[in-house]
């Protein structure tokens, strides 16, 4: 029996989940950080979702639980591009690592989180679209076709704004979330202008089209590694002086500077589970909270 979902996840009472997109066109901005922290707080909290992994780097996949040795042999994202397996088909129950080897018991399962896992052909993603036309209602299949009862579609970008990402961020609706994810850095904070003016050009095209929303909006911002009493580097005060400026109003709780952050890579498990006393995972956790999702558990 499916459970009862809230409205608020089912915009305009579509049959799909509400979608948080983590994109901007910049590597090492923290998108697979806060994609992977956030994701998995919500699964902790009672909200069940899936992690589109869509970025040839597999960062995100890693983190949540499949490193290429364990990815030998499934399918990935790319099946989903091809049309040659389902959401179902593709999507992993996410986990975090506790022992060694790849047997059940040398991981743990978040219950109520899944991902579709990435590989690094996607790197060949935005030409399989360009050589074949149909692919790039590929996503727009998946909504269209699911039957499910997730809350939400967590979708980890590439730092690009290519066809594979078109091809996604056409099928977002006002209601959805454009969520880009920054680091304190003036460099990255200024990255952002062009990200505005492509959601711009991706709602002009798509203004008078019935067939897809196309209206990507970015309703959050997430900027990390703000200063802290001991971490008080100039750029990332100037980083965060410049944000407030110009986005205070879609701000979010920021997200302080740690160097335990880092440490999620490197034992393939999201921050919130790792390191849940954190100064990071406290912050997602009141991000969380903020941008509405309170504890149900």
């Amino acid at each position: 029996m499916k459970r009862t979902i809230e409205p608020r996840f089912r915009p305009k009472g579509r049959n799909w989940p509400k979608i948080y997109a983590f994109i901007v066109e910049c590597g090492g901005s923290t998108k697979s950080t806060s994609a992977t922290s956030m994701a998995a707080e919500g699964a902790l909290r009672g909200y069940t979702g899936v992690v589109f992994d869509l970025d040839a780097n597999r960062s995100t996949t890693t983190i949540l639980g499949y490193d290429a040795e364990a990815m030998e042999g499934r399918k990935t994202v790319l099946d989903l591009i091809h049309g040659t397996a389902t959401l179902d088909e593709v999507a992993l129950p996410a986990r975090y690592r506790i022992g060694d080897g790849y047997d059940d018991d040398a991981f743990v399962y978040i219950p109520g989180l899944r991902v579709v896992p990435s590989c690094k052909e996607m790197s060949t993603a935005d030409t399989a679209i360009a050589e074949d036309a149909d692919r790039q209602d590929w996503f727009a299949e998946i909504l269209r076709s699911y039957e499910g009862d997730d809350d939400v579609f967590w979708i980890d970008f590439p730092a690009s704004y290519g066809k594979m990402v078109y091809s996604v961020i056409r099928m977002l609706d006002e209601e959805d979330c454009v969520i880009p994810s920054v680091r304190a850095d003036p460099k990255d904070v200024k990255l952002l202008i062009p990200l505005f003016e492509e959601l711009e050009r991706v709602r002009d095209k798509n203004r008078l089209r019935r067939s897809v929303p196309g209206r990507p909006t970015v309703n959050h911002l997430i900027l990390t590694g703000t200063p802290t009493p001991s971490y008080t580097e100039a750029s990332a005060r100037k980083a965060t002086a410049l944000a407030e400026s110009l986005y205070g109003d879609i701000l979010t709780p920021y997200i302080r500077y740690s160097a335990d952050a880092k440490k999620l890579y490197d034992d393939f498990c999201p921050l919130p589970i790792l390191l849940p006393n954190s100064v990071p995972a406290v912050d997602y956790r009141k991000l969380m909270t903020c941008i509405g999702f309170p504890d149900r558990t």
